[in-house]
C-alpha cells in the first residue's frame, strides 16, 4: 500500500545556514542571538553590538525579511555578507545566517545550542488583528525563550 501522507527522505544534505563566521565564534563562551530583519533601523544592530560587548560574548546574527509565521522569510546574502563585514569591523566574535523556513525555531535553537545570555530581536508595529491573522516570530520566540528578549524598533 502506498503512503502518501510521509514524506520521501532527503538525497541530499540540507544546504547549511551560516553564510560568514569569525574564526574564533565557536570557541566563545557566551553568545547573543540577533535577529535583524532587512528593513530595521540601525537601532538594532547597535543594541545588539552593545550586548555582546557587555556580556563579551559572541554575536550570532540571523538575516531576515518578513516576520510572519505563513510567509517564508528571505534574506539575500548580501545583506548578510555586508552585516558579517560590520561586525568584523566592530571587533566582535560573529556568525551570520541566513533565514531558514521557521524564523522562530531557528532564532531559539541558535539560542538553546549556544547558551544565549540575551536575544535581540527587531520588532515591527503590527495591529493586532494582522498579529492574529499572520502570527508573528517574534511573538513566539518571547513565550518560548529561555533567556531575555529585546524587542528594538
Amino acid at each position: 500500500m502506498t503512503d502518501l501522507y510521509s514524506t520521501s527522505p532527503r538525497r541530499f544534505p540540507a544546504p547549511s545556514l551560516r553564510v560568514t563566521a569569525s574564526p574564533d565564534v565557536d570557541a566563545a563562551e557566551a553568545t547573543v542571538v540577533l535577529a535583524l530583519r532587512t528593513d530595521s533601523s540601525p537601532a538594532v544592530l547597535d543594541q545588539a553590538i552593545a550586548a555582546a560587548r557587555r556580556e563579551r560574548a559572541a554575536l550570532r546574527a540571523i538575516v531576515f525579511g518578513t516576520d510572519t509565521t505563513t510567509a517564508p522569510s528571505t534574506s539575500p546574502l548580501a545583506e548578510c555578507t555586508r552585516l558579517g563585514a560590520s561586525l568584523a569591523e566592530a571587533g566582535l566574535a560573529y556568525e551570520v545566517q541566513r533565514a531558514g523556513s521557521d524564523l522562530a525555531e531557528q532564532v531559539l535553537d541558535l539560542a538553546d545550542r549556544h547558551a544565549a545570555v540575551v536575544i535581540v530581536m527587531a520588532a515591527k508595529r503590527r495591529s493586532p488583528v494582522v498579529k492574529l491573522l499572520l502570527g508573528s516570530s517574534a511573538q513566539q520566540v518571547i513565550l518560548e525563550a529561555e533567556c531575555p528578549v529585546l524587542l528594538v524598533k
